[in-house]
C-alpha cells in the first residue's frame, strides 16, 4: 500500500491490521485518523495455516507523523523505517517481547515513547530517541538515552509464499527471504528466521 498526501481514516479498529501476509506500507505526508485500536497490529488470526499465519510488514514513513501503539505477535515481524523528518509518538509491544521488530530512526527523525517498548533491533542517531520517562528494550537490553545504534532489519515470510522479499518490497530469485536485499540460501525461511 502506497499513499502520498491526503488523508486516510479508519472508522473502527486498528489503522493498519496485518495478518497471514507479507506487505509493504509506504506513507508520505498522509494525515492518519483512526477511532480506536492501534496504529499498527501484526498478528495471527483466523486465516491461513495455524502456526505460520502471522503478519509481516515493512512500514516506511517519509515526511510522516505517526501516532499510536504498535503490537507484533510472536508469529509476526515489523520493519519500521522513518525518513525525511518523520516523527513517531507511541510504544511498541508494551506487553513484552514477541515478534521480531526493527526500528530505524535516522538523524532528523524522532521516536517519542509513550510506554515501555520491546524491539529486536534499532538503528538511530544519538538524538533521535526520546524515552519520555519510559524504557526501550532492544533485544532484551535497556537502551541508553543519547546513544547512536546500528541495527539490522528483520524478515519473515508467509507459508507458501514463493521467492524472496526484502524490506523494500523487491522480490529476489530464490526461496529465501533476506533483510538487506542480498540473496540468501535456496529454500524458504520461516517466521522465526530458521531455514525451511
Amino acid at each position: 500500500f502506497t499513499m502520498t498526501g491526503g488523508s486516510l481514516t479508519a472508522l473502527s479498529g486498528d489503522m493498519f491490521y496485518i495478518t497471514n501476509t507479507t506487505c509493504v506500507i509506504q506513507l508520505t505526508g498522509v494525515a492518519l485518523s483512526y477511532a480506536g485500536g492501534e496504529l499498527l497490529c501484526a498478528q495471527k488470526d483466523a486465516w491461513g495455516v495455524s502456526g505460520s499465519n502471522g503478519g509481516h510488514v515493512t512500514l516506511r514513513a517519509s515526511g510522516q507523523t505517526l501516532d499510536g501503539a504498535i503490537s507484533v505477535d510472536s508469529l509476526s515481524t515489523l520493519n519500521l523505517v522513518l525518513a525525511d523528518g518523520s516523527a513517531y509518538t507511541g510504544a511498541v509491544n508494551t506487553s513484552g517481547a514477541a515478534g521480531s521488530v526493527y526500528v530505524a530512526v535516522p538523524e532528523g527523525c524522532t521516536w517519542t515513547l509513550t510506554g515501555d517498548s520491546q524491539i529486536t533491533s534499532l538503528t538511530c542517531a544519538a538524538s533521535s530517541i526520546d524515552l519520555n520517562g519510559h524504557t526501550l528494550y532492544v533485544d532484551g537490553t535497556a537502551y541508553t538515552a543519547g546513544t547512536a545504534s546500528a541495527g539490522t532489519a528483520v524478515s519473515g515470510t508467509v507459508s507458501g509464499q514463493t521467492g524472496s522479499q526484502s524490506p523494500d518490497g523487491q522480490m529476489g530469485q530464490t526461496g529465501s527471504q533476506v533483510s538487506d536485499g542480498q540473496m540468501g540460501q535456496t529454500g524458504s525461511q520461516a517466521p522465526d528466521g530458521q531455514m525451511g
